[in-house]
């Protein structure tokens, strides 16, 4: 090997060191554009987990409003109860709790009594929950028994009570119908003391043989006077004057007050009263005979009170046992 040779190898051998000698890599610092990249990154994900949290808690918030706000005059059990499960650490949960109480209690009351044939209990209820909506079925409830009531007493006085009381009652309609059926087929107190004036009046002219008395208590045409039909008032006079005779020296008749009155209304506003009641006769006389009758009679009045019909049914009779008796 020449010298050249040498120097040349020599040459390319110096470079190589040990490993104890080498000198370690050092990393690249990183570039400041990066760490800004990543902080925004980091700030963006904090700023939507904290909206996230956020829009989360308003929405239960809102939610938790709205459920509230239902319940505002709400009266169903069971939107309170779903209230509570949803929101039981509600700052209204307390309040919530206390009507849910009050509304099973005034359900529990209702139950109770909404069969009740009393309108004292409805009253009460309503007096206690007035503004229920259950007092507008308090009112329907004491309306339908107060009608009951008026039906069952069917008087003038009744229908109209209700009337008074319920002047936009259900039955208004068919109490203003029950006035007018009242008007026409039963019979006030007026009207039944002038036909118990009129039958005194009549039976008094019968016990005198009162001519003028007798006439003017009967229509010109009786349909009907005791046995005979179609008479007229000299008829009715003739029979009267027949059953008296020289012996017979007093006849009384005695009216027992004992009236069951009905009336009827033509369609042309006509009234009819049919009168049942009972008679006792007493007759003085000088000789055998009848001296005690008693009877059941019907008679019919027109409008005017007048007599147009008359029948006397005989169910006991007493004779004398001598020449003059008295009773």
């Amino acid at each position: 090997m020449n010298q050249q040779q040498f120097e040349n190898g020599e040459q390319q051998m110096a470079p190589q060191t040990s490993g104890s000698d080498a000198v370690p890599s050092q990393p690249l610092p990183p570039k400041k554009g990066n760490q800004k990249v990543i902080w925004l990154i980091v700030l963006i994900a904090v700023l939507i987990i904290g909206a996230g949290t956020a829009g989360y808690f308003y929405y239960q918030r809102n939610n938790e409003t709205m459920a509230y706000n239902v319940l505002a005059d709400n009266e169903k059990v069971e939107d309170y109860e779903d209230f509570l499960r949803r929101f039981p650490d509600s700052p209204h949960a307390d309040e919530v709790r206390d009507r849910l109480a009050k509304l099973r209690t005034m359900y529990d009351e209702w139950a109770r009594l909404a069969n009740s044939a009393y309108v004292s209990d409805f009253e009460r209820f309503k007096s206690n929950y007035p503004t229920s909506s259950l007092a507008k079925q308090c009112d329907l409830k004491i309306d339908s028994l107060d009608w009951q009531e008026a039906l069952k007493t069917n008087t003038p006085e009744a229908i109209a009570a209700y009337i008074a009381r319920h002047p936009d009652g259900r039955y208004l309609s068919e109490a203003s119908q029950a006035q007018n059926n009242i008007v026409n087929t039963q019979v006030d107190e007026t009207e039944r003391e002038n036909i118990a004036s009129t039958l005194s009046m009549f039976y008094d002219a019968f016990g005198e043989n009162d001519e003028a008395g007798i006439t003017t208590c009967i229509t010109p045409i009786m349909s009907r006077f005791l046995s005979k039909t179609n008479v007229t008032k000299a008829d009715v006079v003739n029979v009267v004057a027949a059953t008296y005779n020289e012996h017979i020296l007093n006849c009384t008749f005695t009216l027992n007050n004992d009236y069951v009155c009905t009336k009827t209304t033509n369609e042309q506003g006509e009234k009819t009263y049919n009168v049942k009641f009972t008679v006792d006769q007493r007759i003085t006389r000088d000789n055998h005979g009848k001296t005690f009758g008693s009877y059941t009679a019907t008679a019919t009045l027109n409008g005017q009170f007048k007599i147009s019909a008359l029948t006397m049914n005989e169910v006991s009779r007493r004779e004398s046992d001598s020449n003059i008796n008295e009773d």
